[in-house]
């Protein structure tokens, strides 16, 4: 039921150098990436800007609103 056969195959290598290393990959790196990514802006107003990740990424949705609306120290943070 079974056989066994000794085979020689020969196989050529062929070698690639790039021609740019890239010497620093960290974390720092990936996480511009995705923010980059997932910039917006909104077409009716420039100075709101947010984050749209996608829910690999992101999986809960969440958001920072200011909980206080008249006070000039909390707007500046948020």
């Amino acid at each position: 039921m079974i056989s066994f056969k000794t085979q020689s195959k020969q196989t050529q290598e062929e070698k690639f150098v790039p021609h740019v290393i890239e010497p620093s990959f960290g974390i720092g790196r990936i996480i511009y990436c995705v923010f980059e990514h997932c910039f917006r802006m909104r077409e009716e107003d420039a100075q709101r800007v947010y984050f749209a990740f996608p829910p690999s990424v992101a999986p809960v949705k969440t958001s920072l609103l200011p909980l206080v609306s008249n006070s000039p120290e909390f707007k500046a943070k948020i």
